[in-house]
């Protein structure tokens, strides 16, 4: 498909900060096949720090679930409000990068002329307006790809050709004020190598057994002259979590108790020599800043959501979670997925990372 006079052109992705992430690289062959359109990004409110200086876009445009807790009056006034804000910009094309509702209902109301996306259901009914929603629909492939290829190959079967056809590495920019900041923070911990670890999840079923982490990074201090920097999200749960990790402890990493932005953790890892943890939003970030990343994989699919680096390693062990998509191991506090995973194993993989990381430092 030929697209042409397109001068204004939104992409939605209302998911997660991981999610919003990870969408970097086709937002990058966007700006190449429309050199000369503004280009606005639509996300929920939250994860606007992972498009911060980005330079393939003009603008990002924050949506507040639930309209900020207000009542049912004030967030039907919210909604009107932002459909204008959309409606205002006068969009000519969409681009819906979720499979939801929400993304294919705001493509339709602003009016553009194209709306590309992927309905979240059969919309077969002529009548149900949603199918109305795309008028250039395509459903996702039946094999299992990476979410970042998964974009390219919606957009390309929906009939948008772009001129890059094989996506780049993710986009994550690290202002220089944060770099001083981050420098001046690790500065007491060198000339040692430093390891990001960020052993914590949102979704705690994602988190390895707080032992074994605590081990590795007493390892990692005692046996390997390393220097650990743990982080934490700002979640109750989160924080309770990492705590734990710090108190079984024989060492003392520096620890950033939640206390942390996502720019700020995104700068942790860029200014360190590799990064260990969870499958969790920061791991994307680590990926993104072009460090070495070894990630610990349960129920998720690395194929699907995997780092998406060069530079990444997985460790995971099979089990009907991640081979069948269905909650089917037996867990505790920690998902026996995870669980299978072992300290060896994760010091043989922080070994080869720590002996990159020496010989392109002395290159």
């Amino acid at each position: 498909m030929e697209l042409q006079n397109i001068k204004r052109l939104a992409v939605f992705k209302m998911r997660n900060i991981g999610d919003v992430l990870i969408i970097t690289p086709v937002l990058r062959a966007l700006r190449e096949t429309f050199p000369e359109a503004r280009i606005t990004v639509v996300v929920n409110s939250g994860t606007e720090a992972m498009l911060a200086n980005n330079p393939h876009i003009d603008e990002v445009l924050a949506y507040e679930r639930g309209g900020g807790g207000r009542g049912p009056l004030a967030r039907l006034g919210y909604e009107l409000k932002f459909v204008w804000e959309l409606r205002k910009r006068r969009f000519d094309m969409t681009i819906g990068l979720t499979d939801g509702d929400r993304s294919a209902w705001y493509s339709l109301f602003c009016g553009a002329r194209h709306r590309f996306g992927q309905p979240a259901y059969a919309w077969k009914s002529k009548l149900d307006p949603r199918s109305h929603a795309y008028n250039h629909p395509v459903y996702p492939p039946g094999e299992l790809m990476h979410e970042v290829e998964k974009h390219y190959w919606l957009l390309e079967h929906a009939g948008l050709k772009l001129k890059s056809t094989k996506p780049g590495p993710l986009c994550l920019v690290i202002p220089d004020d944060l770099r001083a900041w981050v420098r001046a923070e690790l500065a007491p911990l060198r000339p040692a190598k430093i390891v990001h670890v960020h052993p914590v999840s949102r979704w705690l079923w994602k988190c390895w057994g707080s032992a074994a982490m605590a081990e590795t990074i007493d390892w990692l201090q005692n046996e390997r002259g390393a220097r650990v920097v743990v982080t934490s999200g700002p979640a109750t749960r989160e924080r309770e979590h990492a705590q734990e990790i710090i108190r079984l402890c024989r060492t003392q990493p520096l620890f950033y108790d939640g206390n942390l932005s996502l720019s700020q953790i995104a700068a942790i890892s860029a200014e360190s020599d590799g990064y260990f943890g969870v499958d969790t939003a920061p791991m994307h970030m680590a990926a993104a800043v072009g460090v070495p990343v070894i990630a610990l994989f349960g129920p998720t699919k690395p194929v699907s959501w995997g780092p998406w680096s060069p530079l990444a390693q997985v460790l995971i062990h099979p089990c009907l979670c991640n081979e069948t998509n269905r909650e089917a191991c037996d867990w505790k506090q920690v998902r026996a997925c995870l669980a299978e995973i072992t300290v060896p194993e994760a010091q043989a993989a922080l070994d080869q990372m720590l002996a990159r990381s020496k010989s392109s430092s002395s290159s």
